[in-house]
């Protein structure tokens, strides 16, 4: 079935991400999810497979993924070596993709990139008047440091002078923290304020933010279910993959 590629638009996938079986894209799948590098293994390989009855062409990309005033930024980089970088599925048909790393490891502070795995448009049909979108996948590609490492995330909440309520996780171990969800709470745990129901990374040694303003409009991936307009204090309530934690925050001042 062919109606998925045709759609306004393809997200990144963070839902995606978040399983640990193989995932379905519309036309590719792709397992494992995540990419792991240590000291002593700096190699990985992926498989993608073709789901659909004609083919497919994919084409491959390393970029460095860093968080840059509280978001998700990615740049061009050479630290991953990725075989190969453009390739055709037949339909049904499967390629492995091998990923190596070609630096050296951080020895305190844990790496994060992503591979980005993405459809090639090829030309439509003279009689085709759809929208074609190509679809793409992002995998996090993480090194670990030489040290052990973990992650350790404070949180806090703030209020812009044009009224915006941030949620901000600051991490500052050596490795990540995955957040599943987290809720933000009364202190009372009688109403709640604002919900962020998306899987989201919170990089080494950086700075993750979610902004909600008064009108119930989000940036990113965050649903506000009650007035943010309360002074506070609140109580944050999540899940990582570490497990479950709750945190009493005072709204301040940005």
């Amino acid at each position: 079935m062919l109606a998925s590629k045709f759609i306004p638009a393809v997200t990144g996938l963070a839902m995606l991400l978040a399983l640990s079986a193989p995932a379905v894209a519309g036309s590719f799948s792709i397992s494992p999810l995540r990419v792991d590098f240590t000291a002593t293994s700096s190699t990985a390989a992926l498989t993608v497979r073709n789901e659909e009855a004609a083919p497919v062409v994919v084409q491959t990309q390393g970029l460095g993924w860093s968080q840059e005033g509280g978001q998700d930024a990615l740049a061009p980089s050479r630290d991953l070596l990725i075989s190969p970088a453009v390739f055709t599925l037949q339909p049904g048909g499967s390629q492995l993709i091998r990923v190596a790393l070609r630096r050296s490891v951080d020895p305190v502070r844990e790496l994060s990139y992503r591979l980005i795995i993405q459809e090639v448009p090829q030309a439509a049909s003279p009689e085709f008047t759809g929208l074609q979108v190509a679809l793409k996948l992002s995998v996090p590609v993480f090194v670990a440091p030489t040290a052990p490492a973990t992650a350790q995330v404070t949180w806090a909440a703030t209020r812009d002078d044009d009224g915006r309520l941030s949620v901000t996780a600051r991490n500052d171990g050596g490795a990540h923290a995955r957040i599943q969800r987290f809720v933000l709470k009364t202190a009372d745990s009688t109403a709640t304020v604002l919900e962020q129901p998306a899987l989201s990374y919170v990089l080494a040694g950086a700075v993750r933010q979610w902004s909600f303003d008064d009108n119930n409009n989000t940036r990113p991936n965050a649903q506000s279910t009650a007035s943010p307009g309360k002074a506070g204090p609140y109580r944050l309530e999540g899940t990582t993959d570490q497990g479950s934690f709750a945190t009493e925050l005072t709204l301040t001042a940005d």
